[in-house]
């Protein structure tokens, strides 16, 4: 299943308020980063990578050519990274050896892998279940400070699978943790 139209414009949205943020993405190739929580099943993560690739490239011209840093974040410290590009989402070989892992992560940690290493990403994508924590709020307050709150964009999923009656999709922005479970 595909986000819904509402779904779609929220996130079309948040791209925008992303990408005219006073200092930030001004044109050429854009990097961005994508963290792909494995707290969600294989195929939720496959049909949200589809989903977001298309609603990207049609959204416009921007994202025809990026650099893109897929990221599944499978514990605290524990990543599995790789530079790839949007169109290579929509095929089943991106995610071929991803696997669920269910851990109850720290926010904090992730931000501070973000802000050492993607720092230069324009816009960066978490899908999660929202199964995730803050233990040091200070920590997480400096590790969002002072770009990263402005250009991550949290998309959580409601349940584990596209299916029809429990897919919800909600979508977040900057340093609002209400999205937490």
């Amino acid at each position: 299943m595909a986000f819904r139209p509402v779904e779609r414009m929220e996130i079309k949205n948040a791209v925008e308020r992303v990408l005219h943020v006073p200092g930030n993405y001004q044109g050429g190739i854009l990097e961005m980063a994508m963290v792909f929580d494995c707290n969600l099943s294989g195929e939720c993560v496959r049909q949200m990578g589809k989903d977001i690739a298309a609603l990207l490239k049609s959204h416009s011209e921007v994202f025809r050519n990026v650099r893109l840093n897929r990221i599944c974040w499978e514990g605290d410290g524990e990543w599995e990274k790789e530079v790839t590009s949007i169109p290579r989402l929509q095929m089943e070989s991106c995610f071929e050896g991803y696997q669920c892992r269910r851990n109850k992560k720290r926010l904090e940690l992730l931000a501070g892998e973000l802000k050492k290493f993607y720092a230069r990403s324009k816009l960066i994508l978490l899908f999660t279940d929202g199964d995730c924590r803050i233990e040091d709020e200070e920590l997480f307050k400096e590790n969002m400070h002072p770009f990263l709150y402005r250009k991550l964009i949290v998309i959580q999923s409601g349940a584990d699978g596209p299916d029809a009656d429990g897919w919800q999709v909600k979508v977040h922005t900057g340093m609002a943790k209400d999205w937490m479970w």
